[in-house]
């Protein structure tokens, strides 16, 4: 999947994808170079199925400022 970076607010880029809709990516997962009008491909890789309970947890974790 492609994309162009929109512009970089608060650490996170924000990646707007060729198929549409948009992707937000901390900057510490860019490449260095990667700066607004780059563009960029995102690769997605299934690595395993979740617990629904597992993923629910996360979800809340998340929610009250954890990080993964």
């Amino acid at each position: 999947m492609r994309g162009v970076i929109d512009r970089v607010t608060d650490g996170v880029a924000v990646i707007l994808l060729e198929a549409g809709g948009r992707a937000y990516i901390p900057v510490e997962h860019l490449p260095p170079d990667a700066r607004a009008g780059a563009l960029v491909r995102l690769d997605l890789a299934v690595e395993g199925q979740a617990n629904p309970a597992e993923v629910a947890g996360l979800i809340e974790h998340l929610r009250h400022g954890g990080q993964l």
